[in-house]
């Protein structure tokens, strides 16, 4: 195209509250998408419930590094409600 020119990017930088937030909403995506999870029961799908058990509550700093004896070791008990995600 004839006289166009680019756009400069500015890059953008999250607080750490702001990335905290983001990481949650990424792990959350990525149990919706992957899984098949409905977004309006993701508090009490089991598979969460047990990532809550265990301390998993963020994407990049936590889920990410999961090995599959870690994922084998997830469990939770029936009726128990954490409240790390609320």
């Amino acid at each position: 195209m004839s006289g166009t020119t680019g756009t400069a990017s500015t890059a953008v930088t999250l607080t750490p509250a702001e990335e905290l937030k983001a990481d949650k909403a990424r792990l959350l995506t990525a149990l919706v998408n992957a899984c098949g999870m409905l977004y309006a029961r993701y508090k009490t799908h089991p598979i969460v419930l047990a990532l809550k058990r265990d301390g998993i509550v963020r994407f990049n700093m936590d889920f990410i590094h999961l090995t599959a004896a870690d994922i084998d070791g997830l469990q939770y008990e029936k009726g128990e409600l954490l409240s790390l995600w609320s």
